[in-house]
């Protein structure tokens, strides 16, 4: 259940977990502000041959996205942070409670420039993120961004379907590694 704006409780109809397999495509749900990174991210996914990838839902926000999580019940949320009415870190524990299989994958230029962000994110319940490119242009023309997306869902949404080919283990970038931890503060 979730809240409405005024805050009453809303029902929300959850679609049943079933066993996922080898054949049924992978679920995802795309969640940015930006209506051009929805539209090719989602054209990306269902356009990557091999095991399908079907694009269940797509939203502006994370409350759309949080209100839809029953009905499209996706096994990965490709999650931006930067978002009107609802952020992606107000929006990741909503998420889960509502459906604690997902894997959510954090998507957002924030995750490349601020470590700590990322950080509290993964602690918040995220699994992974991908840098995003800080322009619509970066995003359609750097091949990283669209390569690291795929691979990410295939891995994650693999990880738990017997008989799925498994893609390589997933792991930040290692320049973000890097720039990550010098971000840290030691002790």
């Amino acid at each position: 259940m979730i809240s409405d704006r005024q805050g009453a409780l809303l029902q929300t109809p959850m679609a049943p977990v079933a066993q996922a397999s080898a054949d049924q495509p992978i679920r995802v749900m795309v969640v940015d502000d930006s209506a051009v990174v929805r539209g090719l991210v989602a054209r990306w996914l269902e356009e990557e041959p091999g095991p399908r990838i079907e694009v269940v839902a797509r939203h502006a926000n994370g409350q759309l996205a949080v209100e839809d999580i029953g009905r499209s019940a996706p096994d990965v949320v490709l999650l931006d942070i930067e978002m009107p009415v609802m952020d992606g870190l107000e929006a990741l524990p909503l998420l889960l409670a509502a459906r604690p299989e997902v894997r959510v994958v954090m998507v957002s230029t924030l995750t490349q420039r601020n470590a700590e962000i990322s950080f509290k994110a993964m602690a918040l319940g995220a699994v992974d993120y991908v840098p995003k490119p800080g322009t619509n242009r970066e995003i359609t023309t750097l091949p990283e961004f669209r390569v690291e997306v795929i691979r990410k869902v295939r891995a994650l949404a693999g990880a738990h379907r017997p008989g799925f080919p498994l893609a390589e283990t997933v792991r930040p970038p290692a320049q973000f590694r890097q720039r990550a931890f010098s971000l840290v503060p030691r002790e």
